[in-house]
């Protein structure tokens, strides 16, 4: 991690994740912070293992996802960018403090690290957290319902479309109008994971796409050439594009 990073106050950086928290509270929570920092596909929170705290992306991006039941077949279940967090269920409940997923960078990442102990004592003396951390909770029912309903009565096709749209709209960097370049190298069994497919199947759906024009060829990148064809075959609403994009 650079120096100048490591010396960079955190106060600036919490005050977008905690809007509700007052200038001293921030400087109070920062103090009890901790900057970790892993590198490209490296394992953070393991399925199953002792939870010990709440984990929040300040760079990089981090893959969230579980296991079968069987242990053999892993499944992405969504991304996590900048400002967004994970862990919260096992500090908030009460229950055994066990990892219901696991997280795993995908690209280098540097992520905000709250002691269980540490942030359950600031919030005994700042209730006011609560507000964020419940629009947080809140959303990740919101992200539930709909990827369960997307999921299940939706085609290949459609969600192959909503998944490009929304990885294009929070990731992808516009090259010219109709056109964008997903700049992220995201392992092709990390998407078919998302979508609860083989990597063979995605591969067909990604073909399909290309013979139609959505997609420009295949270099190493994915190029979204035309995102007004596409957005027609995802059948998308704005609103409906938002939700999509909560849910990575």
């Amino acid at each position: 991690m650079a120096r100048d990073e490591e010396r960079e106050p955190l106060d600036a950086f919490l005050t977008e994740v905690f809007p509700s928290l007052e200038n001293e509270e921030l400087a109070e929570l920062s103090r009890i912070a901790l900057r970790t920092r892993y590198g490209e596909n490296e394992l953070i929170a393991q399925e199953g293992s002792y939870a010990s705290g709440i984990y929040i992306v300040k760079s990089g991006l981090v893959s969230i996802g579980k296991y079968s039941s069987k242990g053999r077949v892993k499944r992405c279940l969504r991304f996590l960018a900048v400002g967004e967090m994970f862990g919260l269920e096992a500090v908030f409940l009460e229950r055994e403090a066990i990892n219901v997923q696991f997280a795993k960078t995908l690209i280098d990442s540097t992520l905000v690290f709250f002691e269980r102990s540490n942030i359950l004592a600031f919030s005994k003396d700042h209730p006011r957290i609560f507000r964020d951390l419940s629009r947080w909770l809140a959303r990740e029912v919101i992200m539930l319902e709909f990827k369960l309903t997307r999921e299940t009565v939706e085609s290949l096709d459609r969600n192959l479309a909503l998944l490009l749209l929304a990885l294009g709209n929070k990731y992808g960097v516009c090259e010219q109008e109709g056109t964008v370049c997903l700049e992220l190298s995201i392992p092709r069994q990390t998407m078919a994971e998302m979508l609860g497919v083989s990597v063979e199947t995605l591969m067909r759906g990604l073909k399909r796409f290309r013979e139609l024009g959505f997609l420009g060829p295949e270099h190493g990148k994915i190029i979204i050439q035309d995102s007004k064809r596409l957005a027609e075959r995802a059948r998308v609403s704005d609103f409906y594009l938002s939700i999509m994009e909560e849910t990575l």
